[in-house]
């Protein structure tokens, strides 16, 4: 099963058993605040699940998109959740990684002449659940 949904969009979606991860799509560089977290509420009970940030974000490729896997949960329970962005206002998210590192020569020379990492506005960022 795969969800994939704009950052202001708030979902209402069955989920099953399983194991799930959740991707920022749209670049292989992404940067958040601390308070950034995806919340996802089963309906049933009112509690939320909870999400183990990737330490390591692996960087991908879905749905045709470049990707950062950010957190991953796990369903024990089939029920509706509701599924919702919070704190994504300061998310930056850049289509390359070149240039991300400070102190490699590479970001110097961009520096030097001006040149800038392609960085996606807010509404064309995307998450994906699956």
């Amino acid at each position: 099963m795969n969800l994939q949904f704009k950052l202001k969009d708030v979902l209402e979606v069955d989920l099953y058993y399983g194991f799930y991860d959740i991707y920022v799509l749209g670049g292989f560089d992404v940067q958040v605040n601390d308070d950034f977290f995806v919340e996802i509420l089963d309906l049933k009970t009112n509690e939320s699940i909870l999400l183990r940030e990737e330490s390591l974000k692996v960087r991908d490729y879905k749905n045709g998109n470049r990707a950062v896997k950010f957190f991953s949960f796990q369903i024990t329970e089939k029920s509706k959740y509701k599924i919702s962005v919070h704190n994504y206002e300061d998310m930056a998210v850049f289509y390359s990684m070149i240039g991300s590192n400070p102190f490699s020569i590479l970001n110097l020379l961009k520096r030097l002449y001006g040149i800038k990492r392609k960085q996606l506005l807010l509404d064309e960022i995307e998450i994906l659940i699956n």
